[in-house]
């Protein structure tokens, strides 16, 4: 019996042992919870019953040089889903799907793409909506509390195609973009352009409303607001009117068209085409117009302007003969025979006029775009003391421009052959280097800038397009003689020869014709060649600077020579009856 009550007792102290343990655990857990960590949960049951909607702040306006609105803030209507307020998110889906014209799996696929965004937070899913599917998502706010139709601030360009390549355009920010910017994922952020290297200027900062919620997760007040700041306005040195008419003259042709300040590197007009609609691009979700203009075979997102890299033909003599001046090895009144050939390595290079021109200067030789002329000059320089002057200037580097996405094109030279392709130059490349062909490739902003240097004797500025920069200017080193030689032959190619169809009336036009020739390499023949010219006036005291490129123009006095003198005209007209 005694044992028995001894053993009772045992269980007794054991099960109250058992009981008082558990019990320290409750309270040290309660304790826990409650005293340690009761800021966390006081901060998660705040979240619980509290929503922070994001505020769009409005992007700054895009202004040319006159203060014309080229991009702006509009006020829209946008559609987002909380997902966290949801009982059944496909039964949301399925009932606004009809109003938004759309199918429940692209309203899944959206809400999928920022699966990253917390559960508590809105998801946009449509925007620009009518007033009408604005009326019939409101009514459905009672049944749907996770339904959010709210207006924002959408970018729009009123011009459309007109300077889209400069101006670019706006999108959701990628998770790239989110850590690297420190943006929220779903903000607006600029994706090409002068949207993307300004961003952080334009964007301004969003805002946000905190409101108070019950079980239902229906609103109740707001707790808290703050108001987003609007982005900087940014003014360019973009004329609308002046980006009008090169864009015009360039037409449906694919090329460039860059016209700038020679003194301040302002760029006055830069047209690249074909061109897109950066209101179509700057939609959030994809659309049939959004992709044909991704999936175009004519790549109207290129950049040809900064982007493209062409040979530039006989514009490349314009260097050589600076090149040659600077170094010495020929005379600016020095006269060369070209026969119509020039027998070099066993082989003959020809001149495009097979009679040749026979006894050339300088001067005439750049009027007359003779080739045997500058192969003879090109045997003299050699390569390394070709390279070392034309290096100077903005060949084979990017510019420097404050646009995303610079090429920086090609000064090919025995160095880079071996580092690039791992053999040897051949004397020969020399002398077809000597006349622009080979590996030279440039883009239309470099040879643009390169004609600076030559107007202003030696000297050219950093290009760039907003207003507000200073004049950066970069020296050449070269003797000024060297240019004043260059410019007369470049005003004669425009007085007697092939740049005639770019002269002006009364205004001293110094230029040069290109004929770049192109070859299919699937069928190892040629295509129709590139047409270019580039130009500056007046000669003495230089005002503007104008390249044109027309892919597969032909001849370049034919085709790109007079798209240039058309505007020429216009803008030394307009000049001429602002003086009056």
């Amino acid at each position: 019996m005694r044992e028995r009550l001894e053993r009772l007792k045992a269980s007794r102290i054991k099960f109250m042992l058992l009981v008082g343990g558990a019990l320290v655990v409750v309270l040290a857990r309660c304790f826990q919870l409650q005293i340690i960590q009761y800021e966390r949960f006081y901060r998660l049951a705040e979240r619980n019953r509290t929503l922070r909607f994001p505020r769009r702040a409005p992007r700054g306006k895009i202004l040319d040089r006159k203060g014309r609105v080229l991009a702006e803030a509009r006020a829209t209507f946008s559609l987002s889903i909380v997902r966290g307020l949801s009982e059944d998110l496909r039964k949301t889906l399925r009932t606004i799907a009809p109003i938004l014209k759309t199918r429940v799996e692209i309203l899944e696929e959206r809400l999928s793409e920022q699966r990253d965004v917390p559960e508590l937070q809105p998801v946009v899913v449509a925007e620009n909506l009518s007033i009408s599917q604005v009326s019939r998502l409101e009514a459905l706010r009672d049944e749907f509390p996770e339904i959010l139709v709210e207006a924002e601030p959408s970018r729009y360009y009123p011009f459309g195609k007109l300077a889209a390549h400069v101006l670019g355009y706006v999108g959701e920010a990628s998770r790239k973009e989110v850590e690297a910017w420190g943006v929220r994922p779903g903000e607006v952020v600029g994706k090409k352009g002068v949207e993307r290297r300004y961003d952080s200027l334009l964007r301004g900062k969003e805002g946000y409303e905190e409101v108070l919620r019950d079980s239902l997760g229906n609103p109740i007040r707001v707790l808290r607001e703050v108001a987003p700041v609007s982005g900087r306005s940014l003014s360019l040195t973009l004329d609308v009117e002046l980006q009008r008419l090169a864009a015009q003259a360039l037409g449906k042709r694919k090329g460039a068209v860059i016209v700038l300040s020679p003194r301040s590197g302002e760029v006055l007009a830069m047209v690249s085409s074909p061109s897109f609609d950066p209101n179509l691009m700057s939609s959030r979700f994809s659309s049939k117009e959004k992709l044909m203009i991704m999936r175009s075979r004519e790549k109207p997102l290129f950049t040809r302007a900064i982007q493209g890299t062409y040979p530039i033909g006989s514009i490349f003599k314009l260097a050589v003969a600076v090149a040659a001046l600077t170094k010495g090895v020929v005379r600016p009144r020095e006269k060369l025979f070209c026969p119509g050939f020039f027998p070099f390595g066993g082989r003959l290079f020809r001149c495009w006029r097979a009679g040749g021109h026979g006894w050339e200067d300088l001067p005439h030789a750049i009027k007359d775009s003779c080739n045997v002329y500058f192969y003879k000059v090109g045997e003299r320089l050699g390569i390394e003391g070709m390279v070392e002057v034309v290096s100077r200037f903005p060949f084979g580097r990017r510019t420097g421009i404050d646009l995303p996405g610079e090429s920086p094109g090609i000064l090919p030279s025995p160095a880079w052959k071996k580092r690039h392709l791992g053999v040897d130059w051949y004397p020969g490349e020399t002398i077809s280097l000597s006349i622009g062909q080979g590996y030279l490739v440039a883009t239309p902003l470099q040879v643009a800038l390169f004609t600076a240097a030559i107007a202003n004797r030696g000297w050219y500025p950093v290009p760039h397009l907003r207003a507000d920069l200073p004049v950066n200017k970069v020296s050449t080193g070269l003797p000024p003689e060297a240019f004043q030689w260059v410019i007369r032959g470049m005003r004669l190619v425009v007085e007697e020869g092939t740049g005639r169809a770019a002269s002006v009336p009364g205004v001293e036009v110094c230029g040069k014709t290109g004929t770049a020739q192109v070859v299919k390499l699937e069928r190892s023949k040629e295509i129709k060649p590139h047409s270019l010219f580039t130009a500056f006036a007046p000669c003495d005291n230089p005002e503007i600077v104008i390249f044109v490129l027309v892919e597969h123009g032909g001849a370049g006095g034919q085709t790109a020579a007079p798209l240039a003198g058309k505007i020429l005209r216009r803008i030394f007209g307009e000049k001429a009856a602002g003086d009056r």
